[in-house]
This record gives structure tokens, sequence and C-alpha cells, in this order.
């Protein structure tokens, strides 16, 4: 098979396995919920100034949004709508889409780096059934647009574009404020494959100047409470080094494994082991140099996110898909020389097809759902949210202005409820807050207590039973039931 059709095979892969995986029944995760509703309110409302408590930039969300109006949006009873699964699948596509592109992006950056097509391809695949990307391709979080910038700012700084470098990246920005993280890997191996001076890092730095001060200008538009940057800051409750580093080092080798799938530590291994010997015998070779500058990048963001308290979130470890992708086919061709030296050729491609076949099976496998990493697994539970939309229906279906409190599902009922609805959320943190709050309520509306069957539950209906309300269970379903709250009567 010529190289050109194996690439083409490999892209196909890529694309079939992630179309798969948007084609899954899954409801949204708490923040596909929350970015969903901005985007559905800005394809429905014309809100694109993304009015409300938000600490992500608007690209991926206008892409959302895009999508609903493109492929979603119609008008039912003069009323311009859409369902809550189409609302699902078209919120997810710019990602699903982003990385399948990604796939072919990878490929390109690796072959312009190393100048070989078997080690392009080999990335290419790794790229296409790694786990983690497969997982968060069908979801609507922001990281999969913010990784195809990410990625084409190193393809354009590899071709010696130092301006189009910074126009993705500023890109990858506008997506999400992570992307940032890039602009030291960007220069370093800009420098180490072209060098560096003032010239090309005024063009790599302008548009990034650019794209930054219209995100502090289109934040300021918005004239909410909570700038976009404070929010991010407090939600990521950053508070300096870690106290137990070895827990956190335990709990990102555990998301980590999942990168590559099956093969994953022999292909690491086997990486370092690549790195280590160009190191030791080609020092001075262009790719040893690539090499070193891709793995010291690798090991700094691990070790920064080990070390600082950034959130252990599983999309977290997604910028670092197309480096592993790529030093991991630096290190299986590494140690396949290495085996063809022992065993006769044929009988290391069949270790060779039989790696491919692993990864694979490893990412229809996080297709299909069976990761725990994602939008549905990530919290640790398949389908958690699976009946969400039933318990929307229900509280629909009751009187007009009802009142719905809610401690945990809130931003899932803020996307399931509808952009129409007619009902009242109103959100507290603790007990404390939710009794205070309801008793101060005068409104004669129907009032309803929403839980997830998993959550405790059972304190805050004993505070309001404490309070004088009485509780009464009128929905009840295998992940959540709802209570109505009768208020003790006014002296």
């Amino acid at each position: 098979m010529s190289n050109r059709k194996v690439i083409y095979l490999i892209l196909l892969i890529g694309a079939v396995i992630r179309l798969h995986a948007l084609g899954q029944d899954v409801r949204f995760h708490p923040d596909e919920a929350l970015f969903s509703t901005f985007a559905r309110h800005a394809a429905l409302n014309g809100d694109w100034l993304l009015h409300g408590s938000l600490d992500k930039p608007p690209l991926a969300i206008y892409a959302s949004a895009l999508s609903m109006t493109l492929f979603g949006a119609r008008v039912e009873n003069t009323i311009l709508t859409f369902d809550y699964r189409v609302g699902e699948f078209t919120a997810r596509l710019p990602a699903t889409f982003a990385q399948i592109v990604l796939v072919a992006v990878v490929y390109a950056l690796t072959k312009r780096l190393y100048r070989n097509r078997t080690v392009a391809a080999w990335a290419a695949l790794f790229a296409a059934c790694s786990p983690v990307a497969v997982a968060f391709s069908a979801t609507a979080f922001t990281d999969g647009l913010m990784l195809l910038f990410m990625t084409l700012a190193l393809l354009a700084v590899s071709r010696g574009n130092w301006l189009w470098s910074g126009v993705w990246l500023a890109l990858a920005f506008a997506s999400k404020q992570q992307a940032l993280f890039y602009a030291p890997l960007v220069l370093a191996l800009g420098w180490a494959l072209d060098g560096l001076n003032l010239r090309r890092l005024a063009q790599f730095a302008a548009p990034i100047g650019v794209g930054v001060l219209l995100l502090f200008l289109w934040d300021a538009a918005r004239a909410q409470e909570t700038s976009l940057w404070a929010l991010a800051a407090a939600n990521n409750t950053l508070a300096g080094l870690a106290a137990n580093p070895f827990a956190r080092l335990g709990a990102w080798t555990e998301l980590g494994r999942l990168m590559l799938g099956t093969p994953n530590f022999l292909l690491f291994g086997g990486a370092a082991l690549a790195v280590i010997s160009g190191v030791i015998r080609r020092p001075r070779q262009p790719a040893t140099l690539i090499d070193s500058v891709l793995a010291l990048f690798v090991l700094a963001y691990v070790g920064a996110h080990v070390l600082i308290t950034f959130n252990v979130y599983d999309r977290y470890l997604l910028p670092l898909v197309p480096l592993v992708a790529i030093l991991g086919a630096r290190g299986g061709i590494w140690l396949w020389v290495q085996i063809s030296r022992i065993l006769p050729r044929g009988e290391a491609n069949v270790i060779a097809a039989a790696i491919a076949l692993a990864l694979v099976i490893g990412g229809w496998n996080a297709a299909e759902g069976n990761v725990n990493v994602g939008g549905d697994g990530g919290n640790g539970q398949r389908g958690e949210y699976t009946g969400i939309h039933e318990l929307a229906d229900f509280l629909n279906q009751q009187s007009l202005g009802a009142i719905i409190y809610d401690r945990w599902i809130g931003w899932q009922l803020g996307y399931y409820l509808g952009e129409w609805t007619d009902k009242r959320k109103v959100y507290y943190p603790t007990t404390e807050a939710f009794i205070a709050g309801a008793l101060d309520q005068t409104d004669p509306a129907p009032r309803y207590l929403t839980a997830p069957v998993d959550q405790p539950i059972a304190s805050w209906l004993d505070a309001l039973r404490a309070a004088g309300f009485t509780v009464t269970r009128v929905y009840n379903a295998p992940r959540f039931v709802v209570y109505e709250l009768l208020p003790p009567p006014r002296l």
C-alpha cells in the first residue's frame, strides 16, 4: 500500500471513530450544558455577547452557536427553537470536525519536523486513536477547537511562518485561555528549527496581543459583575504549590494512561529511550533537538500540573496529545528497529501491526464511551446524567412560574428546560442559605427541590422539615428525584 493510501486510511479511521463517538446517545456534562446554553441563547435569542457568568473566551461557544443556527434551528409555532437532542449534536459538531482535522495536521507537522512519512503516519494514527482525544471529540467542551488551533500554530512555525503561528495561537486563546501554555513551546520549536530574532518574535506576538486586547474589550462590553478572567481564576482554585504532589502524580498518571491507549507505557518507554539515545549518539542532529524540545515541554507541563494546584481534570491532558503522538511514533519506530535486530523482519512487522490494531480498538472503545474520561464518564460514572431530559420534561409540565430550587444540576437544567421555559431556577450553595431564602420567598407559586439520587439530599430534607416545610416526593427516577415543598403557615 502506498504511503498516500496509508494516510488516507488513517484519516478515515480517525473520522469514523469520531463520528461514531458523536452518534452516541449521551447527555451533557455540566460544563457542556453551560457552554451550550450560552450558545443556544446566541443562536435563538441573538445574545452574541454571551451575557452571564462565563469563565471561557467566546470562540468555541460561537462555533457551537453557528452550528446550532445552521443545522438545528427551526420555526415551531412561530417560535425559533430545536429539541434537546438536536442541540446536543449541533453543539458538539464543531469539536468533532476540529478533531478530525487535527489528525491531518499532526501528520503534516510530523512530516515537516522529521522529513519522514513513516513517523508522520504513525503519529497520525496515535492522534486518531488516542482515547482522550476521541472521548473529547464528541463533546461541547471548548478544548477541541483550542487543540486544533494550537497544533496549527506549531505547524505554521515549523514552516517558518511566525505571523500565522501567532494568529493560530491567538485563535486558540480565544477558544480557551489554556492555549497560552503553548507559547513557550512554539517559540522553542521555532528557535530549534529556524533561530529566533526580534522580527520573528514581533510577528508572533503581534496577533496574540491583538487577540488578547479584543477579548478584554469583549469582556468589558458584557458588563458582568465578575470578569471572565477573575471567574476563571476562581474556578481553578489555584493555591500555589501542592501539599501532596505524590498523590497528584498518581492521579495524573491514572489519567495519562489513556493518552495512547493499550500500548501506552511501551510507547512512552520507547520514546524516552529514543530521546536519550539520540542525545547520546546524535546530539547535533536536528531530529534530536526537536525530540528534546517536545520531550522537555511534556515533562515541564506534567511537572507544573503535579506541583501546582491546577484542578486534576482529564481535559487538561489534551494539549499533550499531538506531542505524545509524535514522541510515541518516534519511540515506536525506535523500538521496532531494535526488535528487527533480534527477530526476523516479518515477526517485527507482526508486532507493529498488533500495536496498530490495539490502537484502533482502543479508539473505538473510547468512542463507545467505555473509558473514564470525557463528558459522560469524566466524573467517574458512565451515564451519570441519563434521564436529565425526562426530569426537565416533568418540571416543564408543572404550573406556570414554578420555582425550582437547585444545588447540583443547575447548568444541566439551564439547558434541558429549554430556551423558552417559564420555570424559575434558584441556586443555593448551602442548606443555611437555602432555608433562609426559601423562608423569605413570598411568591405562592409551587416550589420544587431537584437532586441527583447520589447526592446528600437527606440533610437538605431534614433542614426543610425542621424549618416547618412539608416535603413530598413527586418524581422518582433511577438517577434523579424531585420534592414538592409547601412552606410553613405565615403568622
